[in-house]
């Protein structure tokens, strides 16, 4: 595979923004007390519009008074808050007897009650609550931390959310305070209604915002923010513009290639929230956003750096993923984290000194369902699924933040075409990584807005309003959480505003502007700096090293001492870079039809098998891998044959040393008993495939000369053996896309089933069986090893391990990817319609006493090595000419037959044409390409060790 570089970008003359300031002078806002009444009670009412649309009874009348406020279900949740709040010391005597005399109101009013007199008691009922909740001594806090920004218009995906052009510019970093500075909650607890609010000038505002860039960046939008320990300080991505107005074609997802070269990208920057300084962290052609603080002082942040493209979407689309990266404090020493093919998302220090994010796979496995909680250390290592690995519903689990005071965890259940909104849970990892019994419900009255929802409400029952959306939760404690919410439709660009939530399922509005969406609440003080975690990684070492105790450990169906090797592989990701755009490896979207799902279109990306490593007689391993490189590991039997395969992949950084206790795909227990026998001697370096570990595996290269060799003389011409071709012509997939066809054997095999695989489009979230997939259970392995095949065809010890090899890799067909932007476009053989049209007419005059024109032009029966050989040249040839004479007659008595010579010359020019501007398969058979990550470590003849 070549090797990728990545271009810089020279913007157009006239794009260049205006330059940064060094401070940010900010600008106040604020909210007048009767205005913040009304907003606060137009909220209650929409929710009570909300509670009806979910709980009103379907028989009962849509205008029934009983059925339009919930009041005895608010006064009974406001009950539950007392009690949980006494608990803290709150006063919670007044609120109780306020909500028993609105109870008695209500029982009086008789039937059918008045709905004037029955909304009035549901509105003295929230503002009672309202007071008991803004009292909670979780909420004292002077200032509020903020975020205003249009919400994201563009497509929503979790793989397209990062591009500087998703949102309309606008909005800023913002702080909310009380107007005389005192506690904030105090004074939103009762905006306006302890006396008569004028509307004068004079009149005082119950609480400000503090707009603290207020212009200084320019026109833009924050993509991500984080507030330090401290609490004095705030990294943030920030997406500058030109002007107010969103960029030309923002909303079409075709032109992501022209704005990735002319809009200048996300970059972090990070302000002094004492002087308003300002210093700008990264810079460069890629977005860098969604920054976090490591407890050190660090910066992880999420980057488009890792220069690959997303193994999704349609032919016309270019669409960057992402990967992790951490910086110095000062933006200086930048290094990849996680080397992921798919993207890595939304990272959040926990309260331990790891970071969370949402990590997405598309590794022969479903697009929609693994998008699961993984954590990850500060220097990169132990890299680790914590939640959601194997389990579907819901989708995702994203914007995964700690709970204070508790080893739980809050997140958002999310989609996979969605933005990282839905209904909020809260995650005990404890109960188990696969678990849906791990996740309980804050908010079940809300339902992602792409699939399913398992789980159940938390104690408390949690907030039943039907409907909306939550974002960017920040917890309190395990019950009390700020979030942003949303009443209506997901990218509503104005509909989000911040609220309080509570787990007995009380939710209180706290800032909202009708103008634009508020999200990511962040309580401004000072809280605990998590625990500064080691270093251990060594960037003198180019690799890292994998002790495995029992590797037959949790691989049930497996016989003890049937483990005969562990086999390590690399699925290489899609290249972007900002030339050539992204290049893709699937079939295009617009091929289908019949068989479409059979055909391994399924085998997205080239793989690199790296090598081998024998198992110790006691199950155990050890061995090393390169580091910042995506690897997935396959257990092997004696003759090298799948035994089980991980659908997933993992990284690991420069000198991390990894133990794990055997094939659990949760890699979250201990290892059992004493270290194993491999543990005692230096990691062994794994033994290569045939074809070496530098370049991923071609069939056109490394396995189609075993048909040629052993099969083509009894499966190829017009009645292949069994209704079975395994010729190496070229066939084509795509009458548009020169490079998306395979050759006949391959076709072959897909259609008929022959090998068995791991679909990637497969609806599968489960962890994988042993003897699931692979050469032991292809029918193709099974029928060459019995009679008469396995004496007829006799394949050599390597062509074996070349055959099984490649199947066991999930039977890739290309080893590269297309580029949609070659200088000089590939010629497809396969889809020269001309040529086929040319030869037809021939085989129109001289073969339609046999057969059917069509049914001899064949365009894959050309042989692009000997092209005199090409089926349709040498069957109808004379043997006396140097044919094979195979049409019962001579059709051409010699060489110099003027219709001979005709298809020999169009049959030549196409294969030099071929061979001169090679499609992607071919390209494998004209260079020794160099897949770009060689294992820096020397694996001679064998299996070695490192000293």
């Amino acid at each position: 595979m070549a090797c990728f570089m990545i271009l810089s970008v020279s913007y157009a003359a006239g794009d260049a923004l205006p330059p940064i300031a060094a401070t940010a002078t900010p600008r106040l806002e604020g909210m007048a007390a009767e205005a913040m009444a009304q907003s606060v009670e137009a909220d209650w009412l929409q929710q009570a519009a909300s509670w009806r649309a979910a709980n009103r009874p379907l028989t009962a009348p849509a205008d029934a008074a009983e059925h339009a406020f919930p009041i005895a279900e608010t006064i009974e949740r406001g009950r539950r808050l007392a009690r949980e709040l006494e608990r803290s010391g709150v006063e919670v005597k007044s609120c109780l007897e306020a909500l028993s005399r609105i109870e008695a109101r209500l029982k009086a009013l008789g039937a059918p009650p008045d709905a004037v007199a029955t909304q009035e008691l549901y509105l003295e009922a929230r503002r009672a609550i309202r007071r008991l909740a803004f009292a909670n001594p979780l909420l004292n806090l002077d200032q509020l931390l903020f975020v205003k920004r249009f919400t994201q218009q563009t497509y929503p995906d979790i793989c397209l959310n990062h591009m500087p052009w998703v949102s309309r510019p606008g909005g800023d970093i913002c702080v909310l305070e009380s107007k005389a500075g005192g506690k904030l909650f105090d004074a939103l607890a009762e905006p306006g209604w302890a006396e008569v609010a004028t509307t004068s000038a004079s009149t005082p505002l119950e609480a400000s915002v503090r707009h603290l860039l207020n212009g200084a960046l320019g026109p833009g939008h924050v993509h991500g923010m984080d507030l330090w320990f401290g609490g004095d300080r705030v990294v943030f991505g920030y997406a500058r513009a030109k002007s107010r107005e969103p960029v030309e074609g923002w909303l079409n997802r075709a032109k992501s290639y022209e704005l990735r070269r002319t809009v200048e990208p996300i970059h972090i920057y990070e302000m002094n929230l004492k002087n308003g300084a300002l210093r700008q962290l990264t810079r460069g052609e890629w977005s860098d956003l969604d920054p976090t603080y490591a407890p050190n002082g660090d910066i992880v942040f999420v980057s488009e750096r890792c220069g690959t493209s997303l193994q999704c979407n349609e032919y016309d689309k270019d669409e960057t993923s992402c990967n992790l990266y951490v910086m110095k404090p000062d933006g200086s020493g930048i290094r990849r984290l996680s080397a992921n093919k798919d993207g890595d998302y939304l990272p959040h220090t926990l309260d331990d000194g790891t970071i969370a994010y949402t990590r997405w796979e598309y590794h022969e496995r479903s697009w929609a369902f693994i998008q699961s909680i993984w954590t990850i250390r500060p220097d990169g290592t132990m890299a680790d699924a914590v939640f959601k690995q194997h389990f579907v519903n819901p989708w995702a689990l994203e914007e995964t933040r700690s709970i204070p005071g508790s080893r739980k965890l809050v997140a958002v259940a999310a989609g996979h075409h969605t933005l990282p909104v839905g209904p909020l849970v809260v995650v005990d990892t404890g109960v188990g990584v696969n678990t849906t019994s791990g996740m309980s419900i804050l908010t079940p009255g809300v339902k992602p807005p792409e699939g399913g929802m398992d789980g159940v409400p938390v104690a408390g029952g949690g907030v039943l309003d039907g409907g909306g959306c939550y974002a960017t939760p920040w917890a309190l404690s395990e019950k009390f959480f700020l979030a942003a919410y949303n009443y209506g439709k997901q990218t509503d660009p104005t509909g989000y505003g911040l609220y309080l939530v509570d787990a007995f399922g009380n939710r209180e509005l706290i800032w909202r502007d009708p103008a634009i969406s508020c999200f990511m609440p962040i309580p401004r003080r000072a809280r605990p700096t998590p625990p500064v975690l080691p270093d251990r990684t060594d960037p003198a070492r180019p690799y890292a090293t994998c002790a495995v105790t029992n590797v037959g450990y949790g691989a049930s169906g497996i016989a003890p001492g049937q483990i005969g090797y562990i086999r390590i592989a690399e699925p290489i990701g899609w290249p972007y870079d900002n030339q050539h755009g992204g290049q893709r490896y699937g079939e295009d979207h617009r091929y289908g039809g019949k068989g479409a799902e059979n055909k391994n279109l399924l085998s997205w990306t080239p793989i690199r098998v790296l090598g081998d490593v024998p198992v110790a007689a006691d199950g155990s391993a050890h061995f090393a891998v390169p580091a910042d490189t995506a690897v997935y590991f396959q257990l092997l039997d004696e003759n090298r044959m799948e035994l089980r395969r991980m659908r997933s992949f993992i990284s690991f950084q420069r000198g991390e040393q990894r133990a794990c206790v055997g094939c659990h795909e949760t890699r979250a227990l201990a290892p059992p008993g004493g270290p194993g026998q491999a543990l005692a001697a230096p990691a062994m370096v794994p033994e290569p495939p045939p074809w070496g570990s530098g370049r991923p595996v071609s069939f056109l290269r490394d396995i189609q000369p075993i048909f040629d060799l052993r099969c083509v003389n009894c499966h190829g011409g017009l009645k292949p053996a069994g209704g079975l071709a395994f010729s190496g012509g070229l066939i084509t997939h795509d009458r548009e896309v020169a490079g998306y066809g395979a050759n006949r054997a391959y076709e072959t095999i897909m259609e008929k089933g022959l090998v068995a695989i791991s679909a990637v489009r497969a609806q599968d979230a489960s962890i994988t069986p042993p003897l699931a997939y692979g050469s032991l259970k292809s029918s193709l392995v099974a029928v060459l090893s019995r009679a008469p095949h396995n004496e007829r065809v006799r394949l050599s010890a390597e062509e074996w391990r070349r055959l099984t090899t490649w199947i066991d890799a999930n039977a890739p067909y290309h080893d590269a990817f297309v580029n949609k932007r070659e200088p000089v476009a590939a010629y497809d053989l396969a889809l020269d319609q001309a040529l086929a049209g040319k030869l037809g007419a021939i085989h129109a005059r001289r073969c339609t006493g046999c057969h059917a024109a069509d049914a001899v032009t064949r365009l894959d029966w050309i042989d692009l090595y000997q092209p005199g050989h090409t089926l349709f040249l040498e069957a109808p040839l004379a043997r006396a000419a140097g044919g094979v004479g195979r049409c019962g007659k001579d059709v051409y008595k010699n060489a110099d037959d003027p219709d001979y010579r005709a298809v020999w010359e169009l049959v030549r020019d196409a294969v030099a044409k071929a061979w001169a501007r090679p499609r992607r398969d071919l390209k494998a058979l004209t260079d020794d390409r160099d897949a770009g990550r060689m294992l820096e470590l020397d694996a001679g003849s064998g299996a070695s060790r490192i000293h």
